[in-house]
C-alpha cells in the first residue's frame, strides 16, 4: 500500500507556491519546492525513510484523482532527497506528492520509473532497432537474476499438482544455472503458477474479462487479457526489459558501457566487432566443461547499476511482446506493450552462444512462442 505525504505542494510555472490538502501520515514530507535553471525545472526537496523506495507523482488539481508518475530521478544524501522535473510542456499549475513504494521483494530489483531513449543510438544495428525514441516506463520490479533450474522445478512441481499443464520439462546444467528449453507459453503459465503458489494475483487470463486464469495449452494471450495492475509475476514488456538492461546509463552499447569482454559476460567472443575487446575468444573458457550448453551459474558476473545480472549473455530472455519490425515508429510514448498481434514473441539479451552484436542492449530478436532451445530462458517482473 502506497503512503501519501503529509502535504501536497503545488507550484505554477510562474513561480507561485501554493499549499493544498493533507493526510494523516508523514513518511515522505515535501519541505521545499522551487524553480531552477531559469525556470526549466521544478525541484522538490523532501525527507524519506532509509531503505524505502519512493515515487514522485503530479496532478493538475487535488480533486482530479488522477496522478501521473513523474519518475524517480532522485539525488541527495541520507534522508534528504531532491527531485527535478523538466517544465517543458507542463504549463499551468501542478500538485506534487511523494509516495512510499512497496518494499522491494527478495531477489528482485526496483527499476525506477521515467523516460529513457530506446533503440540503437550508434546507428550500427538492424533497422528494427530504430528510430531511437523516448519511452516513459513506470516503476516496476525485475528479478535480479535469471530464473534457475531449481526455481523452475519448485514452481512447476506445484503447478502440475494444481491444474497446470506444460509442454516442456525445462532443462538446466545445474540447480544454480538458468533454466533453458522453455517455451513462451510455458513461461507465462509458470508465472501464473508462481503467483498463485505465493498467494498473489495472477497476471495472465484467457478472456478479456480476466476471470479465467491461464493454466493449460498454448494460448496467445492478448494485451487486454493481462491484468497489468496485479501484484503477481509476469514477463517484462520489451521496453521495460531494455530500460532495465541499460541500468540508467543513456546511449550505451551494453549494460556497463560500450565494449565487452569475457570478464563481463558469458557470450561467444570474436574479432568481428571492434567493441568486442576480450582477451579470450570463442565460447567463454570458464564454462565449457560437461558439454553443451555452456551456461554459467546465474550472477557470475557483476551487476549493472540497477542490480541486475546477466542482462547480456548466458541465456536469451523471453519478453511479453509480440514482435513488430516497424513498431518503434508507432510505439506509444508511455508503457508500450507491443503490437496487438503477431507471429513471434520478443527475446532479448543474447546468450552463451551469441556474439557481441546480439548482446547489445538495443538488439531485438524474435522466436515462435512454441520454440524452446538450450540457450533460451527468462526472468520474471512484478508491478509495485
Amino acid at each position: 500500500m502506497n503512503r501519501i505525504i503529509t502535504r501536497k505542494l503545488a507550484i505554477t510555472l510562474a513561480g507561485v507556491l501554493a499549499l493544498g490538502g493533507s493526510s494523516a501520515r508523514a513518511e515522505f514530507e515535501i519541505t521545499a519546492v522551487r524553480l531552477a535553471d531559469g525556470g526549466a525545472k521544478v525541484v522538490l526537496e523532501f525527507t524519506s525513510i532509509a531503505g524505502m523506495s519512493h515515487r514522485v507523482e503530479m496532478a493538475p488539481s487535488l480533486e482530479s484523482g488522477t496522478w501521473t508518475d513523474a519518475g524517480v530521478g532522485v539525488e541527495g544524501d541520507g534522508n534528504v532527497k531532491l527531485f527535478a522535473i523538466s517544465t517543458a510542456g507542463q504549463g499551468g499549475r501542478h500538485y506534487f506528492r511523494v509516495t512510499a513504494a512497496t518494499t522491494v521483494p527478495t531477489a528482485f530489483a526496483l527499476i525506477p520509473g521515467g523516460t529513457f531513449q530506446m533503440g540503437d543510438s550508434f546507428n550500427e544495428g538492424n533497422a528494427d532497432e530504430r528510430p531511437v525514441h523516448g519511452v516513459n516506463v513506470g516503476a516496476f520490479f525485475l528479478q535480479a537474476k535469471e530464473t534457475t533450474k531449481a526455481e523452475w522445478d519448485e514452481v512447476r512441481t506445484w503447478a502440475v499438482a494444481n491444474g497446470y499443464t506444460f509442454d516442456n520439462a525445462g532443462g538446466g546444467k545445474g540447480a544454480d544455472h538458468p533454466v533453458h528449453t522453455v517455451s513462451w507459453y510455458d513461461v507465462v503459465k509458470w508465472c501464473n503458477a508462481r503467483s498463485q503458489k505465493e498467494g498473489l494475483v495472477p497476471c495472465y487470463y484467457t478472456d478479456a474479462a480476466r476471470t479465467v486464469v491461464y493454466r493449460i495449452g498454448q494460448v496467445n494471450v492478448t494485451n487486454d487479457q493481462v491484468l497489468w495492475s496485479a501484484n503477481g509475476y509476469r514477463l517484462p514488456a520489451e521496453a521495460e526489459w531494455e530500460k532495465a538492461a541499460r541500468g540508467g546509463l543513456p546511449g550505451r552499447r551494453f549494460p556497463w558501457g560500450d565494449t565487452i569482454t569475457h570478464s563481463q559476460a558469458n557470450y561467444l567472443s570474436s574479432t568481428s566487432f571492434a567493441y568486442d575487446t576480450s582477451a579470450t575468444r570463442s565460447y567463454h573458457p570458464s564454462y565449457q566443461a560437461g558439454g553443451f550448453p555452456f551456461t554459467s551459474p546465474v550472477g557470475s558476473f557483476a551487476a549493472n547499476a540497477y542490480g541486475l545480472y546477466d542482462m547480456t549473455g548466458n541465456v536469451w530472455e523471453w519478453c511479453w511482446d509480440w514482435y513488430g519490425g516497424g513498431y518503434y515508429a508507432a510505439s506509444p510514448p508511455a508503457n508500450p506493450q507491443g503490437p496487438a498481434t503477431g507471429s513471434f514473441r520478443v527475446v532479448r539479451g543474447g546468450s552463451w552462444i551469441s556474439n557481441a552484436f546480439n548482446g547489445r542492449v538495443a538488439y531485438r530478436f524474435r522466436l515462435n512462442p512454441s520454440l524452446r532451445f538450450d540457450y533460451l530462458g527468462f526472468r520474471p517482473a512484478r508491478g509495485q
